[in-house]
C-alpha cells in the first residue's frame, strides 16, 4: 500500500521544505502529532539522524524514526518503528507555477494486528488519507498566511 497526497502552496519550495523540515512545527500542522524532536545533538538534517514522535493513532504512540532519504531544499523521508508499526513518510516540495506541490507519502512496511493484519489495511489506508488532506491543508494555510511574497 502507498498513500500520496498533494496540495499547492503559494510559497517557494525552499520556504515550504524548511518548515516541514523542522521538526518543532511537526505538531502545528499534523493533527495526529502529539510531539516531535530530534534524539541527537545534529544540527541540520541529515541521513541516519534518529528522531522521536508521539502521534495520536488512535491512541498516544511513540515512534521512534530515521531519516533514509534526504535531498535539501526538496524531500526528506523517515522510517519509523513503533511496537506494532513500521512505516516509511515522505515530505516533498516540488516547484510548480503556481508556488510548490507540497507531497506527503505513507508506505507501511508492518502494520498493527497480527496474522490478519490485511483486515486493519482499508482502515488505516482510509484514516491516513484523510489526515493527509486535513494537514496539507493546515499546512497550506499556515505557510500563505506568514509575510512574505508568497512566489
Amino acid at each position: 500500500m502507498r498513500i500520496q497526497e498533494s496540495i499547492i502552496i503559494r510559497r517557494r519550495p525552499d520556504e515550504v521544505f524548511a518548515f516541514f523540515d523542522d521538526r518543532r512545527h511537526d505538531s502545528r500542522w499534523m493533527d495526529t502529532v502529539v510531539s516531535s524532536e530530534w534524539v541527537d545533538d545534529g544540527e541540520e538534517t541529515a541521513l541516519g539522524r534518529r528522531g522521536r514522535m508521539v502521534m495520536r493513532v488512535p491512541r498516544l504512540t511513540k515512534f521512534e524514526d530515521e531519516v533514509i532519504e534526504y535531498e535539501p531544499g526538496r524531500r526528506v523521508g523517515h522510517r519509523s518503528v513503533s511496537d506494532s508499526m513500521v512505516i516509511r513518510t515522505a515530505c516533498h516540495a516540488e516547484p510548480v507555477a503556481e508556488g510548490t506541490r507540497a507531497i506527503l507519502v505513507f508506505e507501511p512496511e508492518r502494520l498493527p494486528g497480527g496474522p490478519i493484519r490485511w483486515l486493519v489495511a482499508p482502515f488505516v489506508a482510509r484514516s491516513v488519507r484523510r489526515n493527509y488532506r486535513t494537514d496539507l491543508c493546515r499546512l497550506k494555510q499556515l505557510l500563505e498566511a506568514r509575510p512574505g511574497d508568497g512566489s
